[in-house]
């Protein structure tokens, strides 16, 4: 009986084929790529984060690999997470994990190979405390203290020192933006938290509400305003450029000047030096149901003056411009005395061509 050799034949072409054109897939798998999620890490010192990471070919279809991690930068370990459970088509894995752990504070990398081809994950670890130093760990109320970064380290714009009395009123900075001088509210006692923080190893990011590695304790015993301007104590007054300021608790005593309803005022004093723009800050605890007004008197009397802020902002801020001479600075309770208040007063030269307020103003 003569077989048929048509099958043969076929396959036999088939054979020959594949074999003349090499791997039909070679096409596709051309352009594959390590693709990790995120591609950048942050992940605190002392915690740990995920990284999830795939091979795609040039088309974008998963891949089965082994991934591998490797270069693996200072300040961090990485391991893959052997209880992750990866998708899969059919029996094929197409995804693992790695378990990337901050060590210390640090701008690092590692790769992850697969497939003859490789990624490379950046690595941001935050810094969870700061070492910074307090040039007065138990300051008298409203004495200004020094706070020091270490080295790598800089304050920015947006820097801020708080407590558990809320935050400071800073003065000044270093001319290296690496300390600030700061006055906290009264009371204040632990651990200090920074804000507007920047990194040398992390360019561009600012950190906020790190804690310093130091303590401080202010004495709660206030240098209380006063009922009158005649026994008002004097506040500190910056120069053309600078900045002051300092806590109060206040008793509120004294007579309202303002006519608008206040419940009572505290007084202080305060001696203008140079003519310019004096902005004033009126703060205090935002778990408060306060308000607070700021008026700057011209007289001892204070039957003339100006409101420094109004209303019911919180904070309250108002720029007045003013010749030397001798003021009474008043502020003002509406509602609901503060546990505390913070005055900041800031000093700018007066921009032509604007005019100098006299001392004929009256209350607004």
């Amino acid at each position: 009986m003569k077989r048929s050799m048509c099958g043969i034949v076929v396959l036999a072409a088939a054979a020959g084929l594949w074999s003349c054109n090499g791997d039909p897939t070679e096409a596709i798998r051309e352009g594959e790529s390590v693709r990790a999620e995120p591609s950048v890490v942050f992940v605190d010192q002392g915690s740990t984060e995920f990284v999830t990471v795939q091979l795609l070919d040039g088309q974008g279809n998963q891949l089965a690999a082994d991934f591998q991690a490797q270069d693996i930068g200072p300040g961090i370990t990485v391991a893959k997470d052997t209880t992750f459970l990866p998708t899969t088509t059919g029996s094929l894995e197409t995804r693992e994990r790695f378990i990337v752990s901050g060590l210390s504070a640090t701008s690092t990398s590692f790769v992850i190979a697969a497939g003859g081809t490789t990624d490379t994950i950046a690595v941001r670890v935050l810094p969870t405390a700061i070492a910074a130093t307090i040039s007065n760990p138990a300051p008298a109320a409203n004495e200004p203290v020094t706070v020091t970064l270490p080295a790598g380290y800089k304050f920015g714009a947006e820097a801020g020192v708080s407590g558990d009395q809320g935050s400071g009123l800073i003065q000044s900075y270093s001319a290296d933006s690496t300390s600030v001088v700061v006055v906290l509210p009264l009371g204040t006692a632990g651990t200090l938290t920074l804000d507007g923080v920047m990194a040398d190893f992390l360019p561009g990011l600012n950190l906020s509400g790190v804690p310093t590695e130091a303590t401080i304790a202010v004495s709660a015993t206030p240098v209380e305003g006063t009922s009158s301007t005649s026994t008002a104590p004097v506040m500190a007054v910056p120069a053309i450029g600078a900045t002051t300021g300092f806590f109060d608790v206040g008793t509120f005593t004294g007579a309202d000047i303002t006519g608008d309803g206040g419940v009572g005022a505290q007084y202080y004093q305060l001696v203008v030096a140079e003519a310019g723009d004096y902005t004033f800050t009126t703060d205090w605890p935002a778990t408060s149901t306060s308000d607070l007004d700021p008026v700057v008197c011209f007289d001892a009397a204070c039957s003339a003056g100006e409101f420094a802020g109004s209303g019911s902002d919180h904070p309250e801020i108002g720029t007045l411009t003013l010749v030397p001479g001798t003021y009474y600075f008043a502020v003002v309770l509406f509602s609901g005395a503060p546990t505390n208040f913070g005055v900041r007063i800031d000093a700018a030269a007066t921009p032509p061509p604007a005019a100098i307020r006299g001392l004929d103003q009256t209350a607004k």
